[in-house]
């Protein structure tokens, strides 16, 4: 890690801390309001019915959830472009719904009460998670992930403070969570237009479609299997009403934070991928091989699960916003949502067979865990053999081709592509004037003639940041405009 590398890093965390810390701590509220109502044992007596109990009312929560992930699937780019309608009605949902789960009377007559109030949970919160995670996305992957690791470590803090209250206190809190996110919403600053919308053409999207389905469709849909069927395994810990299961919690959320800022400090998306294969795959895989090993484990073993879920749930939203696709962000991160959220909502319903099973069968939790350590293993090696070159530049003629194309439709000067004798020039060029590692990237790419929206997306970087880089260029090399830099070089070239 160059000292440039940590510099830019800590920029990153300061800019957010100074300048958009509503967005990451609206984002907490919504953390912490999941904490408070689905994943902790404060509210397992309140959250329940005749027919279900609270993991079951949580699977159901999930499912709402999914439904309407997909049913938002189709007019994506409305969630953001009419981010506050939608804030503020999801949130009044999420308001509604959470006083329902939690105040309805006890009778039985009331049931469906709670029920509906488990339904307005899943569409508001399915509302606002999307809306948020378009809105980090849009950022781009690295200030995504720094938004993402605050968020998770000021909502551990939001929930170590929600334990301490009064137990008549606690109810009232988690209801007006939903009012705080939407409330920080509202005064959050303008968003990074940075990663917004942006497209590349059709021979580029159609070779990568199969990278497309393995980071939306396949290794999500593998870990949220799992997780959901590990939470269902470990109802123990929630039904016993054991405290240890809300600091096994809070401890994770802190944890899986450390791991996301590593992520992001080491960001380089190219290995991404690595991290998310193999890191947080292998740490679900390690508290299901807990399970059937140390049956009184339950709590130890969910925590693990929950750190490596959280850390391959947030990396993957990078992958999403840094994919260079022919799907429009808003549209695959919604898809990846739904299949993540499903596929946890279905976990949880399998698990309800699996602990029937396991009840009447000591080697059945073995089994299970076999089977879903090596599903994961091999979603980890299939995802990485078939995502390699995924968020690459593009290096085949046809496709070079076609971005010179883009690049001149947006009145940016285009060189001829550069050769490797030029390569090796340029390289020479950035060594004398003393370039940094990214300044020679963004370099190289003005040489070639690409505009500023190009170098943003292909570096994986914001537009202000790109801007400052390429002002760093201009100003080493003595010229100001891209023109002046072409002009430059091809003085050099002809001087030879």
């Amino acid at each position: 890690m160059t000292r440039s590398g940590i510099r830019s890093y800590l920029g990153i965390v300061k800019r957010q801390f100074r300048e958009a810390p509503a967005s990451w701590l609206a984002f907490s509220a919504l953390l912490a309001w999941m904490f408070g109502l689905y994943w902790s044992d404060l509210f397992v007596a309140r959250s329940f019915t005749a027919q279900f109990d609270f993991l079951q009312l949580r699977a159901l929560w999930l499912a709402v959830e999914a439904l309407t992930l997909i049913a938002a699937y189709a007019g994506a780019h409305l969630v953001f472009s009419r981010s506050a309608p939608i804030a503020v009605g999801a949130g009044t949902l999420l308001f509604a719904g959470t006083v329902l789960v939690l105040f309805a009377p006890a009778e039985s007559a009331s049931d469906g009460l709670r029920i509906g109030g488990v339904v307005l949970t899943g569409i508001g919160g399915a509302a606002l998670l999307a809306l948020q995670g378009i809105g980090f996305a849009r950022k781009g992957p690295k200030t995504l992930l720094v938004n993402v690791a605050l968020a998770l470590a000021a909502a551990s803090v939001f929930d170590s403070i929600l334990l301490s209250l009064p137990h008549a206190l606690q109810p009232m809190i988690v209801c007006l969570l939903p009012v705080v996110c939407v409330a920080l919403l509202a005064v959050r600053g303008p968003v990074d237009p940075a990663c917004s919308e942006l497209e590349v053409d059709a021979q580029g999207a159609a070779s990568r479609k199969r990278t497309l389905v393995v980071r939306i469709v396949a290794l999500p849909l593998v870990v949220g299997l799992a997780y959901g069927l590990m939470q269902r395994l470990t109802s123990d810990a929630y039904t016993s009403g054991a405290a240890e299961v809300n600091v096994a919690t809070i401890v994770s959320f802190f944890v899986s934070a450390i791991f996301i800022a590593l992520a992001a400090l080491f960001f380089d998306s190219r290995k991404l991928i690595k991290l998310v294969c193999f890191v947080a795959i292998p740490i679900i895989g390690i508290a299901f091989v807990m399970l059937p090993l140390f049956s009184d484990a339950g709590e130890a073993a969910q925590a693990i699960c929950i750190i490596g879920f959280n850390s391959f749930y947030f990396m993957v939203w990078a992958l999403w916003a840094g994919d260079q696709g022919g799907i429009a962000l808003s549209k695959r991160f919604v898809l990846g949502l739904f299949v993540l959220v499903g596929a946890e909502s279905l976990g949880s319903f399998v698990g309800m067979q699996v602990v029937a099973a396991v009840r009447d069968s000591g080697s059945t939790l073995a089994v299970v865990s076999l089977v879903v350590v090596y599903l994961l293993l091999m979603a980890g090696i299939f995802s990485f053999d078939r995502s390699g070159g995924g968020m690459r530049e593009p290096q085949t003629g046809q496709t070079e081709d076609a971005d010179v194309r883009q690049a001149a439709s947006a009145g940016a000067p285009v060189l001829d592509p550069v050769a490797s004798n030029g390569e090796v020039e340029l390289a020479d060029w950035a060594k004398r004037y003393r370039l940094s590692a990214r300044e020679a990237e963004v370099f190289e790419l003005l040489a070639r003639g690409r505009n500023r929206v190009y170098i943003s997306k292909t570096l994986f970087i914001s537009d202000n940041t790109t801007r400052t880089h390429m002002k760093n260029v201009y100003r080493k090399l003595g010229v100001h405009s891209q023109q002046e830099l072409i002009d430059l070089l091809e003085g050099k070239h002809e001087s030879r």
